[in-house]
C-alpha cells in the first residue's frame, strides 16, 4: 500500500468515523503537558490532535502528503499546533531518544516491515518513555473484512505480513518485549443502510477503491456488501456493526 493510493477518495471522511481510537490512544499513553509526542503514520490526525489536547508538543508523521494535508486543516481547525512531516515509518527522521510517547492508531499496522518498524518506534523513544499503539484484531469485524478482500486479491509478494498481526498480543510482544500490556477495545458503526455504508466506503476507503482497480468494481462491490450484510446486528433495515482493536502499550 502506497503513499499514492492513500491520497485517493475521501479518507478525511472515513478517519471521521473512528474518532475515537485516539482518545482512548491518548489516554493509555498517558500523555500529559510538555510531553514530546510522536504520532507515527498519523493519517488525517486522529491521535496527533488530542494529544495536542492534552498539551503535548506534537509532531505527526505521515508517508501520504495528501493525508498530511488534511491533518494540517484538521489541527488548525481544532485550533492546536502539530508539526506535520511526511516520512516514512519504517525509517524515522528523528535522532535516538527522541519522543516521550511514542503513538500510532490503525496507521503503521500497514508499513510492510513489522520489525525495522517496531525498532524504529523503541529507537526514537526515550528511556521511561512509552510506546503506544492501537491495530484492528484479525477475529473482529474489520479482520474479517480484509481477510474477504484477500480472498479475491492477488496473492501478496513473498514475505507479506498482514497488517492484522499488529492487533495480536503474540505478535505485538514478538516486537516491542514481553513487558507489553494490552486492552481490547470497540468502535461501534451505526449507518443508514447496509447499501448506503457500502457505497460511501467503496468510494472513499483508499484499499477498497485499490481493489476496486486491481480486481473489478462488480467483484469488490458484491464480496464488500457480502461482508456488511454478515456483520451487521440491526434488523430493521439500518446497519450497525462493532470493530474490535487492540490498544498495545510498553
Amino acid at each position: 500500500m502506497t503513499e499514492d493510493m492513500w491520497g485517493t477518495g475521501d479518507y478525511r471522511a472515513v478517519a471521521e468515523k473512528v474518532t475515537s481510537i485516539g482518545d482512548v490512544l491518548v489516554s493509555r499513553a498517558a500523555i500529559e503537558p510538555g510531553m514530546e509526542v510522536l504520532d507515527v503514520a498519523c493519517g488525517t490526525g486522529n491521535a496527533a490532535i488530542p494529544a495536542a489536547k492534552q498539551g503535548a508538543r506534537v509532531t505527526g508523521l505521515d508517508l501520504s502528503p495528501g493525508l498530511i494535508a488534511i491533518a494540517r486543516e484538521r489541527s488548525t481547525e481544532a485550533g492546536v499546533d502539530v508539526e506535520w512531516l511526511e516520512g516514512d515509518a519504517q525509517s524515522l527522521p528523528f535522532e535516538d531518544d527522541s519522543f516521550d510517547r511514542v503513538i500510532s492508531a490503525i496507521g503503521h499496522m500497514f508499513a510492510p516491515d513489522h520489525k525495522r518498524t517496531a525498532d524504529e518506534l523503541c529507537r526514537v523513544c526515550r528511556p521511561g518513555g512509552r510506546i503506544a499503539v492501537a491495530c484492528w484484531t484479525p477475529e473482529g469485524s474489520i479482520g474479517s473484512m480484509f481477510e474477504r478482500l484477500g480472498g479475491i486479491s492477488p496473492a501478496p509478494p513473498e514475505g507479506f505480513q498482514s497488517p492484522l498481526l499488529w492487533g495480536t498480543e503474540e505478535h505485538v510482544r514478538e516486537l516491542l518485549g514481553d513487558a507489553a500490556e494490552f486492552e481490547r477495545h470497540i468502535v461501534q458503526f451505526d449507518e443508514p443502510s447496509p447499501e448506503s455504508y457500502a457505497d460511501f466506503m467503496l468510494t472513499n476507503f483508499p484499499p477498497l477503491i485499490a481493489a476496486r482497480v486491481q480486481v473489478g468494481d462488480q467483484l469488490v462491490r458484491d464480496t464488500y456488501l457480502d461482508w456488511v450484510n454478515d456483520v451487521n446486528e440491526a434488523d430493521d433495515g439500518t446497519l450497525r456493526y462493532r470493530a474490535e482493536y487492540l490498544v498495545s502499550a510498553v
